[in-house]
């Protein structure tokens, strides 16, 4: 069953520039995808849409066949996805522990260790990591994460 549907989905910029031009794609539960391309081709502006970051000038973008802009992109954004961001967002203030347990009610230590991260830096600022160990905080959030879209394979349910 596909749990994300993209239907004959447009975008343009400024309603001009013209980015994506009659997408279709269907995503499966539980199965991993790539978006390959030159820079600039509109990678980031597909991903974006799926995820309720933004609306597509037509066509539709269904979640488990309803359309996503019908139910709310913020609802959507809350309680079906999650994002691990190219510069992070990770709350700058928080430690990593603290940042993971913003998505999840599951201990977020486990989840850092396996990630790489000791238990001595899950307890510091996230500013004192280095990009990788910001990097894997931003992962760990996205996995421990109740949604759908960011699931892994079923063998990352061992980490808990």
């Amino acid at each position: 069953m596909n749990i994300m549907e993209i239907q004959n989905v447009q975008y343009a910029y400024d309603g001009k520039k013209k980015v994506l031009k009659g997408i279709n794609a269907q995503m499966e539960q539980g199965k991993m995808y790539a978006i390959l391309g030159p820079s600039g081709c509109g990678k980031t502006t597909l991903l974006s849409l799926p995820g309720g970051l933004d609306s597509p000038s037509s066509g539709q973008i269904l979640y488990q066949g309803e359309d996503i802009a019908k139910t709310g992109l913020a609802n959507h954004r809350h309680s079906h996805v999650a994002f691990i961001f190219q510069s992070y967002n990770l709350i700058d203030y928080l430690t990593p522990m603290e940042n993971v347990a913003l998505t999840s009610k599951l201990p977020p230590l486990p989840i850092l260790e396996q990630l790489g991260l000791t238990a001595e830096e899950a307890k510091r600022n996230v500013l004192l990591l280095s990009e990788g160990q910001q990097q894997r905080v931003a992962i760990a959030r996205a996995l421990a994460s109740d949604a759908q879209v960011t699931r892994w394979p079923h063998s990352i349910n061992r980490l808990w």
